[in-house]
């Protein structure tokens, strides 16, 4: 049997999967596995070199489409550097479909080269992993190996989704054009069913006479979910609180919780505390409401496993028909008192992070889907109102920097909409090989807020007053971001005040204007004081 018979047999695999997109790192061990992808039209094969890079630019594919993407890439440290991006793909419940070639086993250790042991190195946050034997000598061997095979691309979709890995130790010759395939779709297929979304088992939650929080984390845009949740509200005592990357927006729900609980008294409070708190979804990221509800010492709190179907949700909430909700405009009172204070204060505010983020996120026009940087780039969105023609996405699952920018290259390629990313200069620079990109979609457009590097630990007590917090903390950096863009051919523009600002802003999202990167530069700013001054 040909050493590469089985490589032959992927490609019905992983097109049964629902995925046509192919992140190749290029290399020389995963050879065959480029030529099984770049010679067949079903995938549409994009170039990544930096590992670190492509898995993230995969998992931004993979949010955008809502299917698995397929993400190639050699031996050695390359299998490594998928790591941060397997993981928050792990946690953000995104399929994508890792296959990494690997070397066989060598005789002698000392006659190995670039090789690490590539069995399983994602176990904690991959939802399966297989190796392919190197060498399959008979028919039924490779039926079985092709059968397990494709119960782990199946277990990437399965709810909730998340990333698997393939590993497939390969003998040279590599370059050699790989066989016809042995086994024909309907002998290796195995019997499968897309399982729907989950579902809420055990008893009925009764909500009735009962002051409800439902905490709704990181997920994406859906209009039945919106609905059902404001007819929980309808039949109960509850308030829905929803920030921007929940992409579960109403009037009726509260967008800006991080507002609402600073700028609450001790008395209001007491108020707002409930009864019971029902979570769903990822990551929530303002931190009082962290600790307001680590702070409730006689509320019940449910946190359903799995994000609900409607059905769920619907069936296992239960209230006594439609009630004068009193607890919601408790609620709401106060975030209208406050997002009017914020915007006041922010309206009269002087340049800075803070009051660029504002003035940015009010200017894209509808329909632009917004990433968002971690550290402070994400807070700051959070302390203006949400806008609900706006998608707002972010790698809260790890909530690391390192893929940030790569995430947004990934998305935009695969969308006809226009796409923008706040993100800090540490961030920008820390991933700027995402800039690395023959087919760079122009439809991105890129605000690096450079506040002169780590200027969320200036936003935080204590790290100021230790000796190391200049040089290890803030991490201050010598990179000139518009020389680091137009090395990767990007048009770059600077602002440094409101007027500058808002002309390049506009320059930036205009069409035809070949504007990809916006440095709104604050080092002269006082960010933390005017931060601090907001929640005051």
């Amino acid at each position: 049997m040909h050493h590469l018979q089985h490589i032959a047999e992927l490609g019905p695999l992983v097109e049964r999967v629902e995925a046509r997109h192919v992140i190749i790192a290029p290399g020389s061990r995963n050879a065959p596995l480029i030529q099984l992808f770049t010679s067949d039209k079903r995938f549409i094969c994009h170039s990544i070199v930096d590992e670190r890079s492509a898995g993230y630019v995969a998992l931004g594919m993979a949010r955008q489409l809502d299917k698995p993407v397929v993400v190639v890439t050699t031996s050695g440290t390359a299998v490594m550097n998928l790591s941060p991006a397997v993981a928050e793909a792990f946690q953000q419940q995104i399929p994508l479909v890792v296959l990494t070639a690997d070397r066989p086993r060598e005789i002698l250790s000392q006659f190995n080269n670039q090789v690490t042991d590539q069995r399983a190195p994602y176990f904690n946050f991959s939802k399966g992993f297989f190796e392919f034997p190197a060498e399959v000598r008979e028919e039924g061997e490779l039926k079985r190996g092709i059968q397990a095979v494709e119960r782990l691309f199946r277990e990437a979709v399965r709810y909730p989704a998340g990333p698997v890995h393939l590993n497939l130790p390969l003998t040279e010759p590599l370059y050699d054009p790989l066989p016809a395939s042995l086994l024909s779709q309907k002998e290796a297929e195995i019997e499968f069913e897309f399982p729907s979304s989950g579902t809420i088992t055990g008893p009925a939650i009764d909500l009735t006479g009962r002051k409800v929080m439902i905490l709704a984390g990181m997920g994406k845009r859906d209009a039945a979910l919106q609905k059902a949740l404001e007819k929980v509200q309808l039949c109960s005592q509850a308030v829905v609180v929803a920030e921007n990357i929940s992409n579960l927006t109403s009037d009726h729900f509260i967008s800006t919780p991080e507002l609402v609980l600073s700028g609450a008294s001790d008395d209001e409070r007491a108020t707002l505390a409930p009864d019971l708190v029902i979570a769903f979804g990822q990551q929530v990221v303002s931190k009082r409401m962290k600790l307001f509800v680590q702070s409730l010492e006689s509320a019940e709190i449910i946190e359903l496993p799995e994000e609900p179907s409607i059905a769920g949700l619907l069936e296992k909430l239960t209230g006594s028909g439609e009630v004068d909700n009193q607890y919601l405009p408790l609620w709401k009172e106060i975030e209208e008192r406050e997002c009017d204070r914020a915007t006041t204060y922010l309206r009269q505010a002087p340049f800075g992070n803070l009051t660029a983020v504002g003035r940015i996120l009010d200017a894209v026009p509808s329909h632009t889907v917004i990433h968002l940087g971690n550290s402070t780039s994400i807070r700051n969105s959070q302390l203006v109102p949400v806008r609900p023609d706006l998608e707002y996405y972010s790698n809260r699952g790890t909530s690391g920097i390192d893929g940030s920018l790569s995430a947004a290259v990934g998305a935009a390629m695969v969308s006809n909409h226009q796409h923008l990313l706040l993100v800090g200069d540490l961030s920008f620079v820390y991933d700027s090989n995402a800039l690395w990109n023959k087919d760079f979609p122009e439809n991105l457009k890129i605000v690096v807020l450079n506040d002169g590097g780590g200027g969320i630990f200036r936003l935080l007590k204590g790290p100021g007053r230790m000796a190391f917090f200049e040089e290890f903390s803030v991490t201050h950096h010598p990179v000139s971001l518009e020389l680091l863009s137009g090395a990767f051919g990007r048009r770059f523009g600077r602002a440094a005040g409101f007027h500058e600002l808002d002309r390049q802003i506009e320059s930036l999202l205009a069409p035809g204007t070949g504007l990809s990167v916006v440095e709104v530069d604050t080092t002269a700013s006082e960010n933390s004081r005017i931060f601090t001054e907001l929640f005051r």
